[in-house]
């Protein structure tokens, strides 16, 4: 190993080590409203602000962080990204009452959302033709968290423990990303033209982003409602909805080196139309449990390439990148809402006709951007 190499590879494995436990505090959120609702004395309802408050620090860390390239080197944005979430982690661990709490999820928000932007980025720009597989592997590290996350909170009965020790993991990394990245770091390179035909790429990846979403989300949210509905246990319906997300991290690992020899259109086509007729038998009631850890593994491959897929067809778009990976961060938060109120307007049995719609839209979508591409 050479000198010039290790900052390399140290980035590369804080940017696993940081990914994997984002995943672990984003899946955490559900299983600790019913800890919040005893320790705060609060309802359900005022309880679930945890996940709102995340939300729009998100939201707030992307802009902030994300957009700001020009003038802030991207070692000294993922020293900060990293260094809020990691504080932000501890203080919510010792919040002691409800509003500190709040205060403390949205500070860490503020950091995951730089860093889902930031990291994504680096993996999908510095690795060449790797890029694609490196890409998908990093959120499969992503996958893990959120598959390790509910378990660890059911260990330990309490979300406290789970957020400290991820806080002091997440500091740990700072030292590695920042001096890795800056050592690493590449000329600044000439910024697209901004014409009609970028602007309409951008617009395009960042709603089939968004859409697809009700895929991803729309499914981690509501499986278990579903199920619930067509008489299946609780239990079997939450241990149901956690082999989803562990077919959908396996699914990531299974598809990365494809990301290298494939078009991205030869991995998202098939994704979605397969995708949409598993969700048709899941609405004909073909064994449920099983059709939804199905779509779990199609759908796994998506959010990566699509990004990578965006920074091939947009060369030195990091501004446009973001705009479009904010998208996904909003589409996370509205479809699940959207297919809530499906729900509750048609009943859950209707919750599969409302993901295949999210998916042919984003089928629509993968049509329109390579006819773009083409013109």
């Amino acid at each position: 190993m050479t000198e010039r190499t290790a900052p390399a590879r140290a980035v590369t494995a804080a940017g696993f080590a940081v990914f994997l436990l984002l995943g672990v505090v984003i899946a955490s959120y559900g299983p600790s409203i019913p800890h919040i609702t005893h320790r705060f004395n609060l309802s359900v309802s005022v309880a679930g602000l945890i996940v709102s408050a995340n939300f729009l620090g998100e939201v707030i860390g992307l802009m902030a962080l994300g957009l700001t390239h020009a003038r802030w080197s991207l070692g000294g944005r993922l020293a900060v990204g990293t260094s809020l979430f990691g504080v932000g982690l501890l203080a919510a661990s010792a919040a002691p009452t409800w509003p500190l709490l709040l205060l403390a999820v949205f500070a860490l928000g503020v950091g995951a959302g730089g860093l889902v932007v930031l990291i994504n980025l680096y993996y999908a720009t510095r690795f060449g033709r790797r890029s694609p597989a490196m890409l998908g592997l990093v959120n499969t590290a992503y996958g893990v968290g959120t598959f390790v996350g509910p378990a660890l909170i059911a260990l330990t009965r309490g979300y406290s423990i789970v957020f400290a020790v991820c806080g002091v993991g997440v500091l740990a990394c700072i030292v590695f990303l920042r001096r890795a990245v800056d050592e690493a770091a590449t000329p600044e390179l000439a910024p697209p033209v901004l014409n009609a035909r970028t602007l309409g790429l951008v617009v395009t990846f960042a709603l089939m982003l968004l859409v697809y979403e009700g895929l991803e989300a729309g499914i981690g949210t509501w499986e278990a409602t579903d199920l619930l509905s067509l008489g299946w246990s609780a239990q079997f319906a939450a241990g149901a909805t956690s082999v989803y997300w562990g077919a959908f991290t396996l699914g990531r690992v299974l598809t990365a080196p494809l990301a290298v020899r494939w078009s991205p259109q030869r991995i998202l086509v098939p994704a979605f139309m397969i995708s949409t007729l598993l969700l048709l038998g899941i609405r004909a009631q073909i064994y449920p449990p099983l059709m939804f850890a199905l779509v779990g593994l199609c759908a796994a491959p998506i959010f990566p390439v699509v990004v990578s897929w965006m920074t091939r067809v947009i060369p030195n778009a990091t501004t446009l990148v973001t705009y479009a990976i904010l998208g996904a961060v909003i589409g996370s938060a509205l479809l699940p809402a959207a297919l809530g109120g499906l729900i509750g307007i048609a009943g859950a049995v209707q919750l599969p006709l409302g993901v295949a719609a999210c998916a042919l839209a984003s089928l629509g979508m993968v049509g329109v951007i390579s006819l773009r591409l083409r013109g």
